[in-house]
């Protein structure tokens, strides 16, 4: 019959049994499954059943319900249920699972796999946006709800291009894959107003049709604004770069040059005498005797005078940055530079002079590319190839001993002939006594003024300044001057207003000759009576008196005069000896 047909076709096992709780029937699945020889059985199917091992299970078991069991390494469930039919009292279905256990572990597999997936593709930092083929979108990660300001689900259905006219990003990046048949980058402003960076990649099918799209989206708003703030960062720092260069200018412009002393005033007289010509100048002293109050003279007295006038401390800008603040760079030479690049402090300079103070801390490779713009008027920027030209004035200044750094090989030998073309020594101040009343005096005229006081130095006060040793040299002196206007009251600075330390160093240094350079001793010595001489017939004006003071015949310091031409020979003119010697 048909239904035995079906019952036997069936891919469970079935075992019937009747109202006594005999087997009545079963289908071939069970011989297949009990290894029974379905030709060599009798009509009695309990006693066949019942001795197999799932005979003890189908008539010592619960009858009703579900339960596993594992027969021969084979997994099965067995259901039983009443009918109560006229011949049929219950049904033994009887399924064989062990593949399906195998399935179930790779379904299980599949879904854990799935869970990851999603978790990454949820917890990424870029957007990940999946589009299909036809332009419409199908896969937003959680990180696109801060970037359009929806939840994805609204946007996950749609088409691109209706996105796009929404306002949701513009422009659209799958628009252009689709156009341009190839991976696009571009930037995108979206409808919470983030600013992307976008790259849609194609997925291509074996015809060569784009069958899926997958963008990479990164928010760049925060590092947009952070460039916009470096941007005005560098512009403010470029700004009071210039303010500082010209309060710089001015400041060295209100400081005249104080010159009382001989040696002084012939220092003067080199620097009026070659700021007519442009050859390179060589500052040296020590620190705080006016270098840059020299160096701005040069340039004054120059016919540069109308053009800038850059200061440069080689020792105050960080190695790393002395480079481009010196020579510029162009745009993108390196990270964080500006677009457009920038002209360094020597391009700045074109036209004019360029005051290179603490020379001697310039690093050596910066001093070889100092060297080629001394010697050929033109530089290279940072990151560039292209020559610029420049006309410069250099005037270097130094407090070290520069001849020793070329012996040692930390200086340049051929940079510092190159500077050394005219060398101007300035003495200390402890060696230009006649100066220092003189330099109080302009201080305090300055400090009065701006400060609107009406101050003033007892005659002892005075005198013991006049003989303090001055380390510092005229910087020490006057930011002593502007502390004692300030910090004194009454308008006399008297003696007891003075610092501990200018008693405890108020005896100058026994070694009162200074020593500009190397020469023959018979020539020093000679130069040396001269000076003595001559700075000593200038203040005292009496040839007695200068012989008191130098403890020499007046007789000598007469032959001395005439010997150096210092002036017309007391011994010429009995007159004026005669009045000298009633003088005494």
């Amino acid at each position: 019959m048909l239904w035995e047909e079906l019952f036997n076709l069936l891919p469970i096992g079935i075992i019937a049994f009747d109202n006594t709780k005999k087997v009545a029937a079963v289908n071939d699945f069970i011989f297949k499954l009990l290894k029974i020889d379905a030709t060599q059985h009798d009509d009695d199917f309990s006693l066949l059943i019942r001795q197999t091992p799932l005979g003890n299970y189908l008539f010592n078991g619960n009858k009703n319900g579900f339960f596993n069991l594992t027969l021969e390494g084979k997994t099965l469930v067995v259901k039983n249920t009443e009918i109560n039919s006229r011949t049929i009292k219950s049904l033994s279905l009887i399924i064989d699972i062990s593949d399906w256990e195998f399935y179930w572990h790779q379904l299980n597999d599949q879904k854990q796999l799935i869970s990851e997936l999603e978790d990454i593709f949820n917890s990424s930092y870029d957007e990940i946006f999946v589009i299909d083929g036809n332009g419409v979108a199908r896969r937003i990660n959680k990180v696109g709800e801060t970037y359009y300001g929806v939840p994805v689900e609204k946007m996950i259905g749609k088409n691109v291009i209706e996105l796009e006219k929404e306002g949701y990003f513009t422009p659209s990046v799958t628009r252009l894959v689709f156009q341009e048949k190839k991976r696009v980058t571009i930037t995108q402003k979206t409808k919470s107003g983030k600013h992307l960076i976008v790259t849609g990649n194609p997925i291509f099918n074996e015809n060569g049709e784009i069958i899926r799209v997958v963008v990479n989206s990164r928010d760049i708003s925060e590092l947009l604004n952070l460039k916009k703030q470096l941007a005005e960062a560098e512009q403010l720092v470029e700004s009071y770069r210039r303010q500082l260069l010209k309060l710089t200018q001015e400041k060295i412009k209100s400081h005249e040059v104080i010159a009382e002393s001989q040696q002084m005033k012939r220092v003067i007289e080199m620097v009026d005498k070659v700021a007519q010509v442009d050859s390179t100048v060589l500052i040296m002293g020590e620190s705080g005797v006016g270098k840059g109050i020299v160096a701005s003279r040069l340039h004054k007295l120059s016919r540069r005078a109308g053009g800038p006038f850059i200061t440069i401390n080689c020792g105050a800008i960080p190695e790393q940055l002395l480079e481009s603040e010196l020579f510029g760079y162009e745009g993108g030479a390196f990270t964080g530079a500006r677009k457009e690049g920038k002209k360094g402090l020597l391009e700045l300079a074109d036209g004019g002079t360029v005051f290179l103070d603490e020379i001697t801390d310039l690093p050596l490779n910066l001093q070889v590319k100092l060297l080629q713009v001394i010697q050929e008027k033109k530089l290279i920027r940072v990151g560039g190839s292209k020559y610029v030209d420049v006309d410069i004035r250099f005037v270097a200044a130094t407090n070290r001993d520069i001849q020793r750094m070329v012996a040692e090989g930390s200086f340049r030998e051929d940079l510092y002939y190159r500077l050394n073309v005219i060398p101007i020594i300035i003495p200390p101040l402890r060696y230009r006594q006649e100066d220092i009343p003189a330099l109080i005096e302009h201080f305090l005229s300055q400090l009065n003024s701006k400060y609107e006081t009406n101050k003033k130095f007892s005659p002892e006060a005075m005198e013991i300044l006049r003989n303090y040793n001055w380390p510092g040299n005229v910087r020490e002196l006057e930011n002593l001057v502007e502390r004692l206007l300030v910090t004194t009251e009454g308008n006399e600075i008297a003696v007891g207003h003075l610092p501990e330390y200018i008693f405890e160093g108020k005896r100058r240094s026994t070694n009162r000759v200074y020593v500009l350079d190397i020469c023959p001793l018979k020539e020093a010595m000679e130069e040396l009576e001269k000076q003595l001489v001559a700075m000593a017939y200038s203040r005292l004006k009496n040839t007695y008196k200068v012989a008191d003071a130098l403890e020499i015949n007046q007789s000598t310091v007469v032959r001395k005069i005439q010997k150096y031409q210092l002036a017309n020979s007391p011994a010429r003119r009995p007159r004026r000896r005669v009045k000298e010697q009633s003088q005494n």
